[in-house]
């Protein structure tokens, strides 16, 4: 596999040589050095990927060192392919201390779910990451929670740490649910609404999905509220056989373009309570694993409607 990629290298480059004509133009010009610049930056991510596998700590050349270590430029939108070379380059050099620093920041800052191919969920990061918490002799308890969404530091209060105030307004919304029902910001007006989000694949979700289905059960005869979610899974033909595998009930409302135009990327779960005048007025991250947690939502949405 490290052979591979040398040879890939060197076949990019000779088309790259190729390409290169007396006739361009300054735009085509800077146009090509932008995407060199980007495959610059990309090319030793495979290379060092090769060199874990293949146990080849000599792979990292000085130019791919120099490479990696640079600092991120501006206009490199891939935060997380950045984060992950810099982990591929401390795996191999032996620091993996600083490898999984570097492999959690590439985990938070990623801005696409994992993918599922052929009904399997890919998550090629993760297992990447995972794979050398298991080396160092994580346990998985340690891992879920390393690998978990990162939580926002500025949280509304010490007694309430895991609440904060939306910085934004909740653009209104008209989508439909998986039954095929619409559900519009204007129809919700008039009560407490929680709209949770959540994906298959993501563990606190998995968590936290039992105890939103308590709530559902026991806020659905309640006309003053309404529990929804927004599910943010790519393949939405995995979602309604786990509601069935799960025995889950409540509205699922399929919304990754909202939620990810909405937030610039997302982090997950996360709970969000409208006022009965439709005022975003919450916003929860993470899952806590709180055994109180449908009494704590609860008092949290009647405070709200009280105007709290």
């Amino acid at each position: 596999m490290l052979q591979r990629s040398r040879e890939l290298e060197l076949d990019r480059r000779s088309k790259m040589e190729h390409f290169k004509r007396d006739d361009q133009s300054d735009s085509d010009l800077k146009d090509q050095a932008t995407a060199e610049a980007k495959y610059d930056r990309a090319y030793p991510g495979p290379i060092l990927l090769a060199a874990i596998r293949a146990h080849r700590p000599d792979a990292a050349t000085s130019a791919i060192k120099a490479s990696v270590e640079a600092p991120r430029v501006a206009d490199d939108k891939d935060e997380s392919a950045y984060w992950l070379r810099r982990a591929r380059l401390a795996a191999i050099e032996g620091q993996q201390q600083d490898a999984l620093g570097y492999y959690q920041l590439a985990l938070h800052t990623r801005q696409k779910p994992p993918s599922y191919e052929r009904g399997k969920l890919t998550d090629d990061l993760a297992d990447e990451a995972h794979a050398l918490w298991k080396e160092r002799g994580g346990s998985e308890i340690a891992w879920a929670a390393w690998s978990a969404p990162a939580t926002p530091a500025n949280a509304a209060n010490a007694d309430d740490a895991r609440w904060e105030k939306p910085t934004k307004t909740l653009p209104t919304f008209e989508l439909a649910d998986l039954s095929g029902k619409t559900w519009s910001a204007k129809s919700l007006n008039g009560k407490v609404v929680l709209i949770n989000l959540w994906a298959t694949w993501c563990g606190p979700c998995n968590a936290e999905l039992p105890q939103l289905q308590k709530l559902y059960e026991r806020a659905k005869g309640r006309s003053d509220l309404q529990i929804l979610t927004f599910n943010i899974d790519a393949d939405l033909g995995l979602v309604e056989p786990f509601m069935k595998e799960k025995g889950y009930t409540f509205p699922v409302v399929p919304a990754y373009s909202y939620v990810v135009n909405l937030l610039d990327g997302y982090a997950i779960p996360q709970n969000w309570v409208l006022s009965p005048k439709g005022e975003w007025e919450w916003t929860q991250v993470g899952y806590g694993s709180d055994d109180a947690w449908v009494k704590d939502m609860l008092a949290k949405l009647d405070a709200v409607k009280a105007g709290g």
